[in-house]
């Protein structure tokens, strides 16, 4: 009995440490991390549609003006699990004649940033299903800013109720997609827009 309380103890003091902001970290440190292989690679590549063209054209004449192709990073922080929405962007963004970057699930703030400063990208899309936007979406845009690349657009996806979206584009971001913005050739589009508005094309 003694034993088993001694042993309760430190976890239950451990548990009540770890708290949210490095719950993830905490977990990570313990178990070690994971990276499922995803299906972006593999996928075949979508051709047809009138819609798809413009959003090609328009990608294809951003890149001659910026000097080089559109890069796009898709990222998942958090420990959201469910990678098929970002996937589907990260799939439909190649389609459409960007670069893409794309790195899996469970990625901390501080791996995108990396990332995006890696790869010097034109513009960061986050996908949050887990409910933790307005804690993961600021720490992005905070690290960004740190790194110096302040001036890259973010785009955010999930889950986000209307008025945490307007928080998040208070804070910086340039525009929130939820599932009403079901059309995945249409968001391209949007993505196009905001890295030219970034980069004072228009």
């Amino acid at each position: 009995m003694s034993s088993a309380a001694t042993t309760s103890a430190p976890a239950s003091s451990a548990s009540a440490s770890s708290g949210p902001p490095t719950y993830d970290t905490a977990l990570r440190r313990i178990f070690g991390e994971y990276r499922a292989p995803t299906g972006v690679a593999q996928a075949a590549v979508v051709r047809e549609g009138a819609q798809l063209e413009a959003v090609r054209a328009a990608v294809d004449e951003t890149s001659d003006r910026l000097g080089r192709r559109i890069k796009f990073l898709v990222g998942k922080p958090g420990l959201d699990g469910h990678s098929n929405g970002a996937e589907q962007v990260a799939v439909r963004a190649r389609d459409a004649g960007f670069e893409v970057i794309y790195q899996g699930i469970r990625l901390t703030p501080e791996e995108i940033v990396a990332a995006a400063v890696a790869e010097d990208v034109h513009c960061v899309g986050l996908s949050i299903l887990s409910g933790s936007h307005m804690e993961l979406v600021p720490a992005v845009l905070v690290g960004l800013e740190e790194a110096g690349i302040g001036d890259v657009p973010v785009v955010v996806g999930g889950i986000i109720p209307d008025s945490d979206a307007r928080r998040l584009i208070d804070a910086g971001v340039a525009a929130v997609y939820t599932p009403k913005d079901f059309g995945l050739t249409e968001i391209m589009g949007g993505i196009v827009d905001v890295i030219r508005e970034a980069n004072d094309l228009d």
